[in-house]
């Protein structure tokens, strides 16, 4: 079992049991052992707190300090090899008081033989081993445990903000639909008025006609109103497609600007459009294209003041064409910034209201300019100081380059 020599340190102030132990220890078959003799006090209590030895043999009687004296201090200062107390007295209490000192055993030297000594050494040593083995596997088992401990805590924490997900999930779901029933009773409700007027004015022209106007403009933000929405349904299912071809940026601007240029007169909101004077060839959908530009112009248009002002430019930038968006209007929160293109998030006005809109358009315009190839930012130094959406979209490969 013991294949090296077993290292072992008697302490002992009696150079004649220095002898009998060494005698005893060579009469032992089938172990080899190599035995160092202390008889000092201090160095054997500096020896066994450096450690160096497989076991010591101690006796009890040795002068300032005695046996149990000695394994109690080398035990406080660190000596973890087994101890066995050797004695002169055949005392039961004393081999109980060498147990509690930390001594592995107990031996009588009156009786003492190889025998008995190797029978100790050897149940001491595989006690020594067999607690090493049992404090490594506690080790073993608390760092295990202590990883399982984490994994869990990971767990429940991984549980807690999935079901706070699914719990802001579940609000948004329902401010969506409050804000879908009330979006789609803004414009039935003057539609519904103006039929009831026209039903009244008779032969009253004037009425027919400004009711007919009225119910235009509103079925027509009904309209648009219902294309997100399908829109938004055929993004989440995979099936909008786009409807390449090669088209002038300047032609998107335009198409842009004329689809929210009532809008800017009713509201009275200003805006300047800047487009370069060379030729700006995309490889896009147009309508879609026109979407994006739509979406975010209408959007500065219903976060910015009454005389505002909004800006649209598109330039080249190396390989893409950039369209940028500003206003001087609400601006968004910097904590918003990340999540303003996520579907149905709204910024909120200065009053703390939400805005007209279903919050769709901004993710509609990510989602657009994705499909394209491009992407999209937005900027704002904070609330009350504007905020600039950019687009950026491949310039047609196949288009003249400057």
């Amino acid at each position: 079992m013991f294949k090296a020599p077993i290292r072992i340190m008697l302490v002992d102030d009696d150079e004649d049991d220095y002898i009998l132990t060494r005698d005893l220890l060579a009469d032992i078959p089938d172990f080899r052992f190599e035995l160092d003799w202390v008889c000092d006090v201090d160095a054997a209590l500096e020896a066994m707190s450096e450690g160096g030895r497989d076991l010591y043999l101690v006796d009890y009687r040795l002068g300032r300090l005695d046996g149990l004296d000695l394994t109690r201090e080398a035990v406080a200062r660190g000596c973890s090899a087994p101890i066995i107390l050797l004695t002169g007295m055949s005392d039961r209490a004393v081999d109980l008081d060498a147990m509690r000192a930390g001594a592995a055993d107990f031996l009588e030297k009156g009786g003492l033989n190889s025998v008995l000594l190797e029978r100790s050494i050897r149940y001491s040593l595989q006690e020594k081993r067999h607690a090493e083995s049992l404090e490594r596997r506690v080790r073993e088992r608390t760092a295990e445990l202590a990883r399982a401990n984490e994994a869990l805590k990971r767990q429940i924490a991984d549980r807690a903000r999935a079901e706070e997900a699914l719990r802001a999930a579940d609000r948004r779901k329902n401010e969506y639909l409050s804000t879908l029933a009330h979006e789609l009773r803004t414009p039935l409700s003057p539609i519904r008025n103006a039929l009831e007027i026209m039903k009244l004015a008779g032969n009253a022209p004037e009425v027919v006609e400004s009711s007919r106007a009225m119910i235009e403009r509103q079925l027509k933000h009904l309209i648009r109103l219902i294309d997100d929405l399908m829109d938004v349904a055929r993004i989440s299912r995979g099936r909008l497609k786009l409807k390449l071809d090669s088209v002038e940026a300047a032609l998107i601007v335009s198409e842009a600007v004329e689809s929210v240029r009532s809008l800017l007169d009713k509201t009275h909101r200003e805006l300047s459009v800047s487009i370069p004077k060379e030729s700006l060839l995309l490889r896009a959908d147009p309508a879609r294209l026109a979407q994006v530009l739509y979406n975010l112009l209408h959007n500065a248009i219903k976060y910015t003041d009454p005389g505002g002002k909004i800006r649209l430019t598109a330039e080249r930038d190396g390989g893409e064409a950039v369209f940028r968006v500003e206003d001087d209007g609400l601006g968004v929160p910097p904590e918003m910034l990340e999540s303003i293109f996520e579907i149905f998030t709204q910024v909120k006005q200065t009053d703390g209201s939400l805005a007209s809109g279903l919050g769709i358009g901004l993710s509609l315009v990510k989602t657009l300019a994705e499909l394209h190839g491009g992407r999209v930012e937005a900027h704002s130094d904070g609330p009350g100081r504007g905020s600039e959406f950019t687009v950026r979209i491949p310039i047609d490969a196949g288009g003249d380059e400057p």
